[in-house]
């Protein structure tokens, strides 16, 4: 009667009818499927590791350049979207002298990368030297061109040789006068050390061959220079017309406008300036002028101080 009454019971939650067997064997079979299941997943190879990148960057280590250049065409079929393989191809026509390929290779690399430093400086040192290889065949079959002597005067100009810049920019107009990229750049060097009148005179023909931010923008800092802040005004409005996002139109033209007298549209202007490039420190240091000449000494001194700070940070 107690065996009955036990095993009609609930108390184990299963129901009388189920055999006593079925009770214990049912959740052991389970648990032993599931520790099979584990013990198989444990014991299941790895996946293979391609190692092709790794041996090609050996080959190319020991000079063997078809080895190399055999294991890296391999792991890029292989890895279609990665920059690495791309890169030691790039690598390979490099150490062959093939540039033009080499230059394929690291822009589709760049591609799937964009940020990767490796390919971006491998790009560089390409392009520089096709850059240079082309400068010698120009040069080799038109030495007294007018590209020539503007390619050696931006040259010249990167290594802040300025003088000898102005040379060479001076030599490709005296074979092509209305050469813009000659015109602009002698005009930026020849404003650079205030001689702005003579810096007038190439902008304005810059002007008539072609209008462009960077003539009327030169033109409005000259300009201002020779204390002609009515026509410069003129000019900064061409130049934010042309390019609004220019933080440096604006606080020129800015600047202008305070100096004549328009406050209210001189420090909007500056404002917007410095919403641009909050880093500027000239439109500050307006602001803080303008700011003064209408009795505003709270936010003269906060403008003031402001300038100086960026003024010190960028001395560091």
């Amino acid at each position: 009667m107690l065996i009955a009454s036990l095993d009609s019971s609930a108390q184990d939650g299963v129901p009388r009818s189920t055999p006593i067997h079925r009770r214990v064997l049912v959740p052991g079979i389970v648990a032993g499927l599931l520790f099979t299941a584990v013990l198989a997943g444990a014991q299941s190879p790895a996946p293979k590791r391609d190692t092709r990148l790794v041996e090609a960057e050996r080959a190319l280590t020991r000079g063997e350049l078809a080895r190399a250049f055999e294991l890296g065409s391999a792991y890029v079929k292989a890895h279609p979207g990665e920059a690495s393989g791309r890169l030691l191809l790039a690598r390979v026509h490099i150490e062959r002298d093939e540039l033009d390929q080499a230059y394929e290779e690291l822009d589709r690399a760049l591609g799937a990368d964009p940020r990767n430093v490796d390919v971006l400086a491998y790009l560089g040192l390409v392009s520089g030297q096709l850059a240079a290889s082309a400068f010698e065949h120009l040069a080799t079959s038109s030495p007294g061109s007018a590209r020539v002597f503007q390619l050696r005067g931006e040259t010249f100009e990167a290594q802040e040789r300025r003088q000898e810049a102005e040379t060479a920019y001076q030599a490709a107009l005296d074979v092509q006068p209305n050469l813009l990229d000659a015109l602009l750049p002698l005009a930026r060097l020849k404003r650079i050390r205030l001689a702005c009148e003579e810096a007038v005179v190439l902008y304005e023909r810059a002007e008539a061959l072609q209008p462009t931010f960077d003539s009327v923008f030169g033109l409005g800092i000259c300009l201002a220079y020779m204390q002609q802040d009515v026509a410069a005004i003129a000019r900064f409005e061409q130049a934010v017309k042309r390019d609004p996002a220019a933080a440096v139109a604006w606080s020129g033209l800015g600047a202008a406008l305070v100096k004549v007298g328009r406050m209210a549209d001189g420090v909007a202007a500056l404002k917007r300036a410095v919403a641009l490039e909050p880093r500027m420190s000239e439109p500050w240091y307006m602001l803080g002028m303008a700011y003064r000449s209408t009795g505003d000494t709270v936010r003269s001194k906060e403008a003031f101080a402001k300038a100086e700070e960026l003024r010190a940070a960028g001395k560091q």
